[in-house]
């Protein structure tokens, strides 16, 4: 299974990351950063190296959990997703205010200032996770060699395949957010699962 946390800068993805990977057995821990990117395709492409990293962690036997700044859709679009014996996607969230002062008080770096277009892309993730096909021309990018973008993009909101857990934790401790992720990874595991090798998401309408 891979599991993906998505969500913002300053959104505390690292954070949970650390603590999953302290609680977790039997399941590799990453976060997306560890792979740096300067621009929007190379996020794509590094989505992609992720998704291989996954599958040879589930072909050992392993779940996979990943700390990402892609959304949904530029994962499922990656050429190796319908690989992956199951996807299921959590949003982590917080008020543009909480944010901003996140945001000051962690390391800054020059390339990815705090500023308007931080707090419009995590807008874009909190709309994309609740609907596929919100403003898609932010992300969908053909010329990107390999990614496969038709799979979701015919995909409306309620669709059985979109089903991204949304955690807002402006207002939580640590400990609560990360109570609230565990429990969701747990389910998740046992839950039925539209995004499988067996379902054919890709190609098949529910």
């Amino acid at each position: 299974m891979l599991y993906i946390l998505s969500g913002a800068a300053a959104s505390g993805k690292s954070t949970m990351i650390k603590l999953l990977k302290q609680e977790l057995k039997n399941t590799e821990c990453y976060d997306y950063d560890d792979i740096p990117v300067k621009n929007a395709e190379e996020r794509c492409l590094a989505a992609e190296e992720w998704i291989k990293r996954a599958i040879k962690a589930q072909n050992e036997g392993k779940d996979f959990i990943l700390a990402t700044h892609s959304p949904l859709g530029e994962l499922l679009a990656c050429p190796s997703a319908i690989e992956l014996d199951g996807i299921s996607p959590c949003l982590l969230d917080c008020n543009d205010f909480v944010r901003a002062e996140r945001y000051r008080n962690r390391r800054q770096f020059e390339e990815w200032p705090l500023c308007q277009d931080t707090l419009c892309w995590a807008v874009y993730h909190r709309m994309h996770a609740s609907e596929p096909d919100w403003e898609q021309r932010i992300i969908v990018n053909k010329e990107i060699s390999g990614h496969v973008w038709d799979r979701w993009t015919g995909w409306k909101k309620g669709d059985k395949r979109w089903d991204v857990k949304i955690i807002d934790n402006s207002f939580l401790a640590d400990e609560d957010t990360f109570s609230i992720l565990l429990e969701w990874v747990k389910t998740k595991k046992n839950n039925e699962n539209f995004l499988t090798v067996e379902s054919k998401w890709w190609v098949k309408q529910i």
